[in-house]
């Protein structure tokens, strides 16, 4: 079988900032003795033709010269576009080379099945190319590509798009509820198929020790965890705030931020308002490589995600699946496809979005809860439903059904 994988977003070098899940997917396939090509758009410094982990990857030019494509990569496509009319301006160029370059992928490697990645623009663009060369295709959602980009031109594209895939692969129930909105006709091609990670590597204790206590001062008792962006619509407000309660409260907690983003200064000021700035330490960006100590060396992860006001809500949260496989209680919100992942009082405990009473009283029950038995429930459950080797055999099982 040989899959062609088209997408925007890829490791563009080796030890590459980009998220690597795309990567991990096509790294899996190949594991399970597929043959892989991925096509994805061209930076400036990274080769247009290599092998990497035995996935094989052909990056095309859109613009010269090869500095002035940044519409993708670098925070991703929406941001760069958000940022600058030019981008604006590249976008047509780059989705009529990424159908260029598909539709010849497609004639001369002849794969036997195309997997788009976004459904805006590679879904729609492998849609056409697969309709004109009678081969499958899959698309696969990732929750802003269907949450976000809704205007009723989008929308058209979108279900355009869901109607000429053989299967379309969802990764939460809230992108499957809006797929089935944009496509009624189509719900059958449905797959629940959440985004895989990597097995949790193996953890030096001695490392994970070396962490806590970095983050932990030694006059308290407990330590919290938040990893992502630094945004108003992750609930570091509310975290925060509830941190202040949990004080006040008599809970010996200290609170750890790692990620940056473009409202930090604003949340260090919340902090030291509510007096609490010595309870909450802002950690920045870690080299992921490092993610699963900070998980393993804090009691409980925390992500408390809501609505944001342009309607963007967290698809999945991989971050509470890191999590579980790493042994730590998690406490997220009723939110997006969050409940998919962190299931009251079986797998973790869920608040109320936006509300920081409601985060702390969770908070609480999590602190208080001794037992092993969530803990065991939740990692069980993540290696069952998210491990990449899971996911990838459970698409080729659903591909082979549809050939």
């Amino acid at each position: 079988m040989k899959i062609l994988i088209v997408t925007s977003n890829y490791p563009r070098w080796e030890g590459d900032s980009t998220t690597p899940f795309v990567h991990n997917f096509a790294r899996e396939l190949v594991n399970q003795g597929v043959e892989v090509r991925v096509l994805a758009p061209h930076y400036a410094g990274a080769k247009t033709k290599e092998e990497m982990d035995g996935v094989e990857i052909r990056r095309f030019r859109y613009w010269l010269p090869e500095s002035g494509q940044t519409v993708c990569y670098q925070g991703g496509a929406l941001g760069n576009l958000q940022k600058s009319w030019l981008n604006k301006i590249k976008l047509p160029i780059l989705v009529a080379s990424e159908f260029f370059f598909t539709l010849l992928q497609t004639l001369v490697w002849k794969p036997t099945c195309i997997n788009s990645h976004w459904l805006i623009p590679q879904g729609f663009v492998c849609a056409l190319v697969a309709f004109l060369t009678k081969t499958k295709h899959v698309a696969t959602i990732h929750g802003g590509d269907v949450l976000a980009l809704d205007s009723n031109i989008l929308r058209k594209f979108k279900s355009f798009t869901l109607k000429h895939s053989d299967i379309v692969t969802v990764n939460s129930s809230v992108t499957w509820a809006k797929a089935e909105e944009l496509s009624p006709s189509t719900v059958s091609n449905l797959m629940l198929l959440p985004t895989g990670i990597l097995p949790k590597p193996k953890l030096n204790l001695e490392d994970v020790s070396v962490v806590r206590a970095q983050l932990l001062p030694g006059s308290k008792r407990y330590l919290l965890l938040f990893v992502g962006r630094v945004n108003e619509e992750k609930g570091v407000k509310e975290l925060i705030e509830a941190t202040k309660i949990l004080l006040d409260n008599g809970y010996s907690v200290h609170l750890a931020i790692v990620g940056r983003g473009h409202q930090e200064q604003q949340f260090k000021a919340l902090a030291a308002t509510l007096n609490v700035e010595n309870a909450v330490t802002f950690v920045g960006w870690i080299n992921s490589s490092e993610i699963y100590h900070y998980y393993a060396a804090a009691d409980i992860f925390i992500g408390p995600s809501k609505r944001a006001d342009d309607g963007w809500i967290e698809a999945q949260g991989l971050t509470f699946v890191e999590a579980m496989l790493a042994g730590c209680k998690v406490v997220g919100t009723n939110s997006g496809g969050i409940p998919d992942a962190v299931i009251d009082g079986k797998t973790g405990w869920l608040a109320e979005p936006g509300n920081a009473i409601s985060l702390s009283e969770n908070i609480k029950k999590a602190l208080d809860n001794d037992s092993t038995e969530i803990i065991d429930t939740a990692s069980a459950f993540a290696k069952d439903n998210y491990l990449v080797q899971n996911t990838v055999t459970r698409f080729l099982k659903s591909l082979k059904d549809v050939a």
